[in-house]
């Protein structure tokens, strides 16, 4: 199960900073009475008007239309002020008692006699991942000798910037295999460079380097694989993520850090 508290310390800042921003406009709209506004539908628009203390409405020019729109305006700040601050006070008192981990900890707390017997809500990381890494095999594509670059974790791969990237996962405790055999939709059947687990969302993402951009017949063929996988319904930085280098486009390790942030980790 997600822990969605990051996102909700997130979407709490989010709301303090609206919540700041509407201050600042009600300070400025302290003067404005936002009552007596009236409005009717027209074939073009609507034709507005102010309630005198009298109980009446008058007409209001298209001169005089800023009083409207200020009263309208403050009306509106109001009610969203009210709104928010009612559910930053919510969200803050749930953050105070949000522990996601708390389920994960009942079954934690099991003897293993106990957890021999007992199918957990919420699979431990470590059985999740001992289970994904049996379903995702790697170097699976035999069409090719095996690498000649030690990875980090034993593992051989065919280019310097495939190590890297290797490296990258292993030592940022990313779980990936070499070459997985992946078959998609169309029965087409692909040997993408990895196949990586972000642990936090427990979701199966894909990495493709291309190391050749500048060749010409590669970057064809690159072009082509792309397709491949988006007509599979494969989504660009969703499922499937890209890295890329030639001899004028350098490997870019700290795009690659960031990508791992964002969409692994």
């Amino acid at each position: 199960m997600v822990d969605l508290k990051n996102t909700l310390m997130e979407q709490k800042e989010e709301i303090e900073r609206m919540i700041s921003e509407v201050e600042k406009r009600l300070r400025s709209e302290k003067s404005v009475d936002r009552k007596g506004v009236r409005y009717s539908k027209r074939k073009n628009g609507f034709q507005y008007y102010l309630m005198g203390p009298d109980g009446r409405r008058g007409y209001v020019r298209a001169e005089d239309i800023d009083v409207v729109i200020k009263k309208i305006q403050k009306g509106y700040d109001e009610d969203i002020y009210d709104v928010m601050r009612k559910l930053h006070r919510r969200l803050d008192e749930f953050l105070r008692h949000y522990d996601i981990g708390a389920v994960s900890e009942v079954y934690e707390s099991l003897s293993d006699a106990q957890r021999k017997f007992v199918t957990p809500v919420i699979v431990p990381d470590e059985v999740f991942i001992e289970k994904w890494i049996k379903e995702h095999k790697g170097n699976m594509n035999k069409h090719f000798e095996s690498g000649h670059y030690l990875t980090d974790r034993g593992d051989y791969v065919r280019s310097k910037s495939e190590k890297i990237l290797a490296d990258i996962f292993y030592k940022k405790g990313i779980p990936y295999a070499y070459e997985p055999r992946f078959e998609l939709k169309d029965g087409c059947v692909m040997f993408p460079d990895f196949v990586l687990l972000n642990i936090r969302t427990r979701k199966t993402v894909y990495w493709e380097h291309f190391g050749l951009i500048t060749n010409s017949e590669y970057a064809v063929k690159t072009l082509h694989k792309m397709d491949t996988y988006d007509k599979n319904g494969i989504v660009i930085n969703e499922d499937i993520l890209f890295s890329m280098e030639s001899d004028d486009m350098p490997f870019d390790v700290n795009l690659i850090e960031k990508k791992i942030k964002r969409y692994l980790i």
